[in-house]
């Protein structure tokens, strides 16, 4: 909070000479949130700021920026990794935000603001967005409290409430208890599936993707066949029941049913587990809109961002519940269509994918477009078949890359820190790479791909 505060009397100053600030942010739900609490923030104190979010930060990226001539850049949730290339850029006129690993070397530099350099695990106890929060608080304590609710957003679209209930700690949690103790969130413990209070019980389940349960999610019929074979009560009057809606016993039954689709897997256990835990609820959204729920919220901006619309999920995220919402949900069918195509090609064509140890490839760039690559592994990754590998997905980017997604499978026994593997393997092929310990990119040239897979298998059993 200290930094933060410094950080924040720099740019009042800055302000207060007629600076203009470009708050710079990545396409995630994480990005999306913390570059909107960062706008916002700085917004309420009439500063001269614009937000926007890219797909990635490279050099190039860096010269586009450059070129805009703003004094000032604030970068949430990108950056750590190209410190010397943004001081080169802007000198002085910048800083980073962020919860993503720092080069060795790198943790000290006077423009970083970075989850890991005070105690925090950035991988599971403080995201871009609780980040983004802390200095937005720095700005306005009081006046800012009401954006803890959107750090949850980014929290819980990282993927970072790990463990038995699937709870926030750290950093995050000083966000929950903020926006529990200003009466925006309330926390209960259920099903966690997409839909809860809005979808019938088995669209419900077909649309919950984390975990994803094989045979079930995607697939609306087979999910219907199933609960009806079963004898379950899917209407009441004439009405599809929702989840919301059943007695614990109706809810032990649901996952009896489900339980029989993962059992053959090896890791039923494990993905049941996932299926129960601490629920967020938005008391202040419509019970009628996904955004009820933190985590369908930040499903809701994960598919702006990979949709190429990251202007709807900014406007959602300062307040807009009129068009910019209509446009996204209507973005959102789009969106899993898309991924469950992704994923009965897999499915499909087994030549797709490459298994070398404890480390799975998706050679997705015939079929996988860029942008998806980050939710296609993330899903991979809470699959039955793939949750105890690594799982690196790539696709095309531009005319001569590749673009590299990677995360931990929920249930992968070792410890690896993808965040180190990813930026080691992409320098030495010439690339870009970065991230956390639990999910990471890179970006590398197409003619270097079998070294950059050589140096990543290389790296895994050194750990």
């Amino acid at each position: 909070m200290a930094r933060a505060r410094r950080e924040a009397e720099h740019l009042v100053d800055l302000s207060n000479h007629g600076a203009r600030i470009l708050v710079v942010t990545h396409i995630d739900a994480d990005g999306l949130s913390s570059g909107s609490i960062a706008f916002s923030a700085l917004a309420r104190k009439n500063f001269a700021v614009s937000v926007r979010a890219i797909p990635d930060l490279d050099p190039r990226a860096i010269e586009r920026l450059k070129a805009d001539k703003f004094e000032f850049y604030l970068f949430t949730d990108l950056g750590s990794g190209l410190l010397g290339e943004l001081s080169r850029a802007f000198g002085e006129g910048f800083a980073v935000v962020d919860h993503h690993q720092v080069p060795e070397g790198d943790s000290s530099h006077p423009r970083l603001i970075n989850a890991w350099n005070y105690g925090y695990d950035g991988g599971e106890e403080a995201c871009s967005s609780t980040m983004a929060y802390a200095f937005a608080k720095a700005l306005d304590e009081r006046g800012n409290l009401d954006l803890s609710a959107l750090a949850l957003v980014g929290a819980l679209g990282d993927r970072q409430d790990k463990g038995e209930g699937r709870p926030l700690v750290g950093l995050n949690r000083v966000a929950l208890d903020d926006a529990v103790s200003k009466g925006l969130v309330g926390v209960s413990k259920d099903l966690l599936f997409y839909g809860r209070e809005t979808r019938p019980v088995h669209e419900a389940i077909a649309m919950s993707y984390s975990p994803f349960i094989a045979g079930l999610s995607g697939a609306k019929d087979a999910a219907l066949a199933a609960l009806s074979n079963s004898g379950f009560k899917l209407k009441e009057g004439g009405r599809w029941r929702t989840l919301g809606e059943l007695s614990n016993e109706e809810k032990q039954k649901v996952i009896e049913v489900i339980s029989g689709f993962i059992a053959s897997a090896g890791h039923g256990s494990d993905v049941l587990k996932d299926l129960v835990g601490a629920v967020y609820t938005f008391e202040y959204e419509d019970p009628l809109t996904p955004l009820r729920d933190a985590r369908e919220f930040a499903s809701v901006l994960n598919a702006c961002g990979r949709m190429d619309r990251t202007d709807l999920g900014v406007s959602i995220c300062l307040g807009d519940r009129e068009e910019a919402l209509r446009q996204a949900l209507s973005l959102m069918a789009e969106y899993r269509t898309k991924l469950n195509k992704a994923i009965q090609k897999l499915q499909l064509e087994t030549d797709k994918v490459s298994t070398s140890g404890d480390v799975m490839f998706v050679m997705g760039e015939e079929f996988i477009e860029e942008r998806m690559t980050g939710s296609i592994s993330s899903l991979l990754a809470s699959s039955d078949r793939f949750r105890d590998k690594l799982v690196l997905v790539r696709a095309k980017s531009g005319e001569s890359e590749l673009k590299y997604s990677s995360r931990i499978g929920d249930s992968y026994p070792g410890k690896v820190n993808l965040g180190e593997v990813m930026r080691a393997a992409a320098e030495g092929v010439g690339g870009v790479g970065g991230g956390h310990s639990m999910a990471a990119g890179a970006k590398i040239p197409f003619s270097r791909r079998d070294d950059f897979t050589r140096l990543v298998l290389e790296k895994v059993a050194a750990r």
